[in-house]
């Protein structure tokens, strides 16, 4: 690996292994929260003298740099489906805060017609988009799941009301594991969407195929900030902090509401 992929990822690492006092998963979760929205696209590019990129031949020492974060491995024995994967279709919880919709609604966000005209896509490119689909996080077995500790850490950009539910996964939705850099470079390479410089995935092209994309916590710390060589040109640098579920059909039985936070 080249020295600085290898510095940037070191770094991270040791960040994630600073604490280690942390008894509890929650804990865990919230220094690894507290660590990853740390790394911002500003913090990489100052870091990596420019764009950080990673080499395809670089994503398995990615992706093994990964494997001996000590954080991860003792969240790995508490919460494996977070760590990991695969997704535990049982524990997703959606959160609705204001001004935004509080209750969880497959419209328009969730709309088919969104994915039907054919070359168009549904909003602007983006790794991780905000403008369709439906994000869920895993509740952990004691408690909420990390959209909420996201949210406790601080955001102007979700003002409270919060209203957590929960929200059963139907058995048959096909969700796509994205468990390291190597898988994130393979889902982008075979949904490519190019806008100028960048590769971003083709969520359309998802959508026909999958219901939902799980970002696993070894994916992020992997390959969080990192752009990477695909056949079409550079893979755009995903950002998406913590473990959750992008949701782009309607799977779900009745959602039930589980805690409003005033």
């Amino acid at each position: 690996m080249r020295p600085t992929s290898a510095r940037i990822l070191s770094r991270r690492v040791k960040q994630l292994d600073a604490a280690d006092d942390l008894t509890t998963t929650d804990a865990a979760l919230r220094h690894f929260t507290s660590v990853m929205t740390s790394w911002t696209e500003p913090e990489m590019a100052a870091l990596a003298g420019g764009p950080a990129i990673l080499a395809p031949s670089e994503t398995e020492e990615a992706d093994e740099m990964a494997d001996d974060c000590r954080l991860l491995d003792r969240l790995r024995r508490d919460e494996e489906s977070l760590v990991r994967g695969p997704l535990d279709r049982g524990r997703q919880h959606w959160i609705g805060t204001s001004p935004h919709t509080l209750v969880p609604d497959r419209r328009p966000a969730l709309d088919p017609d969104r994915f039907t005209v054919p070359g168009e896509h549904p909003g602007p490119p983006s790794t991780k988009p905000f403008h369709l689909g439906l994000f869920t996080s895993t509740a952990r077995r004691d408690g909420p799941g990390m959209w909420r500790i996201y949210l406790d850490l601080g955001s102007s950009l979700h003002p409270r009301p919060w209203q957590t539910w929960h929200l059963p996964v139907t058995a048959p939705a096909a969700v796509l594991e994205i468990n390291g850099a190597g898988d994130w470079a393979a889902f982008v390479g075979r949904y490519p969407l190019v806008h100028g410089d960048d590769v971003h995935p083709d969520w359309a092209g998802v959508a026909r195929d999958y219901a939902g994309v799980h970002m696993t916590l070894r994916a992020i710390v992997a390959v969080q900030g990192f752009r990477i060589p695909v056949r079409d040109g550079l893979a755009a640098a995903p950002f998406w902090d913590i473990e959750s579920v992008l949701w782009l059909r309607w799977c779900f039985a009745a959602p039930r509401l589980v805690e409003v936070t005033p």
